[in-house]
């Protein structure tokens, strides 16, 4: 059953990653190229991915942006929210993101290699005993490397992200099938057959509009959408897509969870298509985990329900950095 389900979600998703496109260069990229506390980082012996601190203070937070392909600039609300707390950001592009280096040499992309560099970053911005933030993928990503690399966290934050992606993939494609009912039914139309266990009935009726309705229920309900986060959406790199969809579709962190050592939250959302009970899943799981779920928001929470996103964070911050 698992190898089937992950055949046709790699199927279902086809039809998008056909459209994939690497964005051209901007006045935004150039300026952040040359913006105060930029450092480019070598990884791999032959590649630079783009950096930047932000802000002074003694709590160091690395945050790893989600896609694969996505940018750090959706985080660019968070000094907003956290400077006060006397929280120093690092931003950071990974690999064949917007404002790092590019490369198609296919072997890149697996999971020990990601984690490979994200300590290659570490090293070269002098981080440890830092706290790690990783949204979606970029949280699949943390729990690898604090899987590892244990020793050099003080904290590990996990964002809008489940433990297994054949289950958070089921409710997400469920949540389609929901939107596609309900569209047809507007239209005096039935459609059967709809079920996360047959993707391939979801691919023709996934139009523009469930698109953008999956979207707005389910990844930024705040309306309208904030220009930071439309920029970031622009600069999304999917050129790489079909390269990284078979682990993506594989990952599966659970029987794994137990051997988390940080302090760790888990922030979840009501509407996210990481459902409510991945989060609880966790929390049960990793030891010494903390969790929440936004009762307002979705899969980028900091953006639509920042007002319970931001305070759960800060008291995991608080709390940890008491007991540190």
């Amino acid at each position: 059953m698992p190898f089937r389900f992950l055949l046709l979600t790699f199927l279902c998703l086809l039809p998008f990653l056909a459209s994939a496109q690497t964005p051209t260069p901007d006045s935004s990229y150039a300026a952040k190229l040359k913006a105060p506390g930029v450092k480019m980082i070598p990884i791999d012996g032959k590649y630079k991915v783009w950096t930047q601190k932000v802000g002074t203070g003694n709590i160091k937070l690395l945050v790893l942006h989600g896609g694969p392909g996505n940018t750090h600039e959706y985080f660019e609300n968070f000094p907003q929210y956290l400077a006060k707390e006397g929280v120093e950001i690092y931003y950071y592009d990974q690999l064949n993101s917007f404002h790092s280096d590019k490369t198609d040499d296919k072997s890149v992309w697996t999971i020990p290699r990601f984690v490979e560099e994200v300590e290659q970053v570490r090293k070269g911005l002098g981080l440890d005993q830092f706290y790690l933030l990783g949204h979606s993928w970029g949280g699949m990503l943390a729990l690898e490397y604090a899987a590892k690399y244990p020793e050099h966290i003080k904290g590990l934050i996990m964002s809008n992200i489940g433990y297994k992606a054949t289950v958070f993939n089921k409710n997400r494609f469920s949540q389609y099938a929901d939107i596609i009912r309900r569209q047809a039914a507007q239209q005096g139309k039935v459609i059967a057959g709809l079920d996360t266990m047959g993707l391939m009935s979801l691919t023709p009726h996934i139009t523009p509009a469930v698109t953008k309705e999956f979207r707005s229920l389910h990844m930024m309900r705040r309306v309208p959408e904030p220009p930071i986060y439309t920029r970031s959406q622009a600069h999304i790199t999917r050129t790489y897509a079909v390269s990284f969809m078979p682990f993506m579709l594989a990952w599966d962190f659970s029987g794994r969870l137990a051997t988390i050592k940080p302090p760790t939250l888990v922030i979840g959302a009501q509407h996210d298509f990481v459902p409510p009970a991945d989060i609880a899943y966790m929390k049960k799981h990793i030891p010494n985990c903390q969790a929440y779920v936004c009762p307002d928001g979705s899969h980028f929470a900091m953006w639509d329900d920042p007002e319970h996103y931001f305070p759960a964070l800060i008291k995991f911050l608080r709390k940890t950095e008491r007991k540190g």
